[in-house]
C-alpha cells in the first residue's frame, strides 16, 4: 500500500513538473523575443497561424529558420496580408509556403507550433504595435503533447481548407502592383 501511495505521489509530482507554461505581456519585447527564440531553436518544423504580421525582427527569424532548412508553413488573414506594412508578401517571395484565408471572414488565430513540442498562443499579433504600443499577451507552452497536438490538428485542418491556388494568385497580384 505504501508503495502505491509513493508511486502515486511520484507520478503526480513528475507529471506536474513536465508541463511548462509561461505567460508574457506587452507592451514589451517579451512576446517578440520568445517567438524569435523559438524560431531560432527550431530544427524541423514551424507552423504559424497568425492574423497579421508586420514585425520585421520576427520576419527575419522566420527567413533564417527557412534558410536553415526548417519546414515552415504560414496561414494569415487575407485583408491583413494586403496591408502595405504586412511582411506576408516578402515571406512568399522567399518561397516560404504561405496561405491566406479563403473560407472564413477573417483568420484571427494567433498561434505557432515549433518542432511539434513547443507552441505559443495568445492575443499577441506579430506586429510592431503589439510589441511596443498594445496591451497583449502570449503563452509559451512546452511538454504538453496533447494540447500541442490539438493545435497542430487545427492548423492542418486550416492548411487543407485554404486554397493554395487562390493564395498564390493573391501574392502574385500583389507583386505585380
Amino acid at each position: 500500500m505504501k508503495i502505491l501511495i509513493l508511486l502515486f505521489i511520484f507520478l503526480n509530482v513528475n507529471t506536474a513538473a513536465f508541463c511548462k507554461m509561461k505567460a508574457y505581456f506587452s507592451p514589451s519585447l517579451d512576446c517578440e523575443n520568445q517567438i524569435i527564440k523559438l524560431l531560432n531553436n527550431s530544427q524541423k518544423t514551424v507552423d504559424i497561424a497568425v492574423y497579421t504580421m508586420t514585425n520585421r525582427p520576427i520576419m527575419r527569424a522566420i527567413e533564417k529558420a527557412h534558410q536553415r532548412g526548417v519546414k515552415i508553413r504560414i496561414i494569415t488573414d487575407k485583408r491583413q496580408a494586403d496591408h502595405y506594412s504586412s511582411v506576408a508578401t516578402r515571406l512568399y517571395q522567399k518561397n516560404i509556403p504561405i496561405k491566406i484565408n479563403t473560407e472564413y471572414e477573417i483568420e484571427h488565430n494567433k498561434f505557432a507550433i515549433f518542432d511539434n513540442d513547443k507552441m505559443i498562443t495568445g492575443s499577441f499579433n506579430w506586429t510592431y504595435s503589439a510589441s511596443n504600443k498594445n496591451s497583449e499577451n502570449c503563452l509559451v507552452i512546452s511538454e504538453e503533447p496533447d494540447l500541442i497536438s490539438q493545435y497542430e490538428k487545427r492548423f492542418n485542418t486550416l492548411w487543407k481548407t485554404y486554397d493554395q491556388r487562390l493564395s498564390q494568385r493573391f501574392f502574385e497580384k500583389k507583386l505585380n502592383e
